[in-house]
C-alpha cells in the first residue's frame, strides 16, 4: 500500500492517520508545529514526527494536508518550495470549504491533487474513530487519483461522494447548515427553556427524544413529509401566541424564529398540508408578504 504522510496532525489528521494505519497503510511520517503536539502525535500515530513540512511530505506517496483551512494554500506552497512534492504523488487536503485548486503548487510539481472531506465532526480521537464507519467522503480534483481515494474510503468503511469543483463552497455551506447551525438552533431552544428556569442539561434530556425522532423521520421520509407542527397544520392562532410571548420574554430571538417560520410556510405548502389562505396569513404574521 502507498505510504502516507500527515502534514498537520491535529484531530482530523490523527483520526485519519490512525485509522488508515490500522487498515494496513504504512504511516511514513507526520508534521506538527510545536514540541507538545509532536510528542502527542508520535505517541498516538507511532511514526516519525518531524518539524519540517517538506521533509514530511517527501516521505509519503499520499500526503494529507490537514492544517486549518486558512493556511492550506500557504502550507502547500512552502512544501513545494522545499522540494516536498514529486511527480505521481497524491496530495490531498481535508477542507470542506476549499476545492483542490488550492493545491496548485503541488500539481505544478507533477503531483495529483484532491480535496478529501469527511462529512463528519472530529472532536477527539476516540469519538472520531467511532464516527468514521458509514461517513461520506466528498472528493473532487484530478480524475486519475480518484481510484486511490476510493480505496482509502473503502478501507475506512465510508462512502464516496463526488461533486464538481465549482460546487465545493455550496457543498460546505450545506454542511454548515446541517451541523453548525443545528447546534445554534438547539441553543436557541435551550435559551427558551432557561426562561422557564429549566437547566440546560435537563432541557436537553427532555428535547433529545424529540430531536432524535425528528432526525429519524427526516432520514426515512424526507424533510417535507417529516414536517409536523402548527405551521404544517395552518394553526395561525398558535403562531400568533408564540410571537406575542416571545416579544415579551425573548425579543432578540424573534428575527430567527420568524425567518425559520417563513421558510417552514413554503415547506408546508410543498407538503400539501397548508392551504393558501392560511399560508398568506402566516406570512403576514411572520413579517413576510402574503401570496
Amino acid at each position: 500500500m502507498e505510504r502516507i504522510a500527515i502534514v498537520g496532525a491535529g484531530n482530523v489528521g490523527k483520526v485519519l492517520g490512525f485509522a488508515l494505519k490500522a487498515k494496513g497503510y504504512p504511516l511514513a511520517a507526520a508534521y506538527c508545529r510545536t514540541d507538545n503536539t509532536r510528542l502527542t502525535a508520535a505517541r498516538i500515530l507511532a511514526c516519525p514526527v518531524f518539524d519540517d513540512m517538506a521533509q514530511t511530505a517527501r516521505e509519503g506517496d499520499i500526503v494529507f494536508i490537514t492544517t486549518p483551512d486558512r493556511v492550506i494554500g500557504e502550507v502547500c506552497s512552502r512544501i513545494a518550495a522545499g522540494g516536498g512534492f514529486r511527480a505521481g504523488q497524491l496530495v490531498l487536503h481535508t477542507s470542506g470549504a476549499h476545492s483542490s485548486e488550492i493545491l496548485a503548487a503541488a500539481r505544478e510539481q507533477g503531483a495529483y491533487v484532491l480535496s478529501f472531506h469527511p462529512l463528519q465532526t472530529f472532536p477527539g480521537l476516540e469519538v472520531g474513530l467511532q464516527s468514521l464507519p458509514g461517513t461520506f467522503f466528498t472528493v473532487e480534483g484530478d480524475t486519475a487519483a480518484l481510484p486511490v481515494a476510493k480505496a482509502m474510503v473503502d478501507a475506512l468503511e465510508g462512502k464516496m461522494l463526488n461533486i464538481p469543483t465549482e460546487m465545493k463552497p455550496l457543498y460546505h455551506a450545506a454542511a454548515c447548515v446541517a451541523c453548525n447551525y443545528l447546534a445554534s438552533l438547539l441553543d436557541v431552544a435551550l435559551k427558551m427553556y432557561e426562561l422557564m428556569e429549566i437547566p440546560a442539561a435537563e432541557a436537553m434530556e427532555a428535547l433529545a427524544p424529540l430531536i432524535q425522532g425528528t432526525l429519524r423521520n427526516i432520514a426515512s421520509l424526507g424533510s417535507e413529509q417529516a414536517l409536523t407542527g402548527p405551521i404544517a397544520r395552518g394553526d395561525v392562532p398558535t403562531i400568533s401566541c408564540h410571537l406575542e410571548n416571545m416579544a415579551l420574554k425573548s425579543p432578540e430571538l424573534l428575527p430567527l424564529y420568524s425567518a425559520l417560520g417563513l421558510y417552514t410556510v413554503e415547506l408546508a405548502l410543498r407538503k400539501g398540508t397548508l392551504g393558501e389562505k392560511e399560508a398568506g396569513e402566516l406570512k403576514q404574521l411572520l413579517g413576510g408578504q402574503a401570496r
